[in-house]
């Protein structure tokens, strides 16, 4: 796999390995980072992952070209892992139950029409396949995970909803992904989980991380009233 650098500023580096959704491109940046992090070089100061990209963050102590040579090192060996499926091993599918009920899915009618299938059948399809996580932004704790099936693919709302209520699933191109708060959103919600995707309380605040992968499971809507 290819990759090319570029500087963010003199103390942060990005090295991209795609410009497009790539599960082995994420894969890649995912145990970059746990490398890096697990023997951090002198100087290292954080990574922050993103779809196919990590960019490194170090301070003064050591200088970008010596970096660059660290971050080769770290491909060298990552390259290899993934490319052998090792790091495909050991990975935990964590299920999240939600409720497609239209009350709480409030665009699966429209969805429902849209892409001429049923309630019954979106339900099926979104929760038919493991989705990895390929990195968290937007807001802290939500998780961009893909990819969809082909079927359920269509483009975010023209024009985005103010409100969208904390735990709604949603789907927006070849994604889908949870909102951990109440916040406006152009991506379309077929459902809501209770569980909680953010809590500043505990460690780790956020549910889920850059490379777990998650399986969603449906719920009746009694049943999602009877989380605690």
């Amino acid at each position: 796999m290819s990759f090319r650098f570029y500087a963010i500023h003199d103390q942060a580096i990005t090295i991209e390995f795609s410009q497009e959704i790539s599960e082995d491109a994420n894969m890649l940046v995912i145990e970059m980072q746990h490398a890096i992090e697990s023997n951090p070089f002198k100087g290292f100061i954080e990574c922050v992952p993103a779809y196919a990209s990590l960019t490194v963050y170090f301070n003064d102590q050591i200088s970008e070209l010596d970096v660059r040579a660290q971050l080769m090192s770290f491909y060298a060996t990552q390259a290899d892992n993934v490319k052998s499926g090792a790091t495909k091993n050991n990975k935990q599918t964590i299920t999240i139950p939600v409720c497609y009920d239209p009350t709480l899915g409030f665009d699966l009618p429209w969805v429902s029409k849209h892409l001429d299938l049923s309630h019954e059948e979106i339900i099926s399809l979104h929760s038919s396949i493991a989705y990895r996580v390929f990195m968290i932004g937007f807001i802290p704790g939500f998780p961009y995970m893909g990819t969809l099936p082909q079927q359920l693919e269509l483009p975010r709302k023209q024009t985005p909803s103010m409100k969208i209520p904390m735990g709604s699933v949603a789907i927006a191109g070849k994604q889908t992904g949870i909102y951990p708060a109440e916040v406006p959103g152009g991506w379309h919600v077929i459902g809501r989980t209770p569980l909680k995707m953010f809590d500043k309380t505990k460690k780790p605040c956020c549910f889920l991380k850059a490379g777990d992968l998650v399986q969603f499971k449906a719920i009746s809507l009694e049943a999602f009233n009877q989380y605690s």
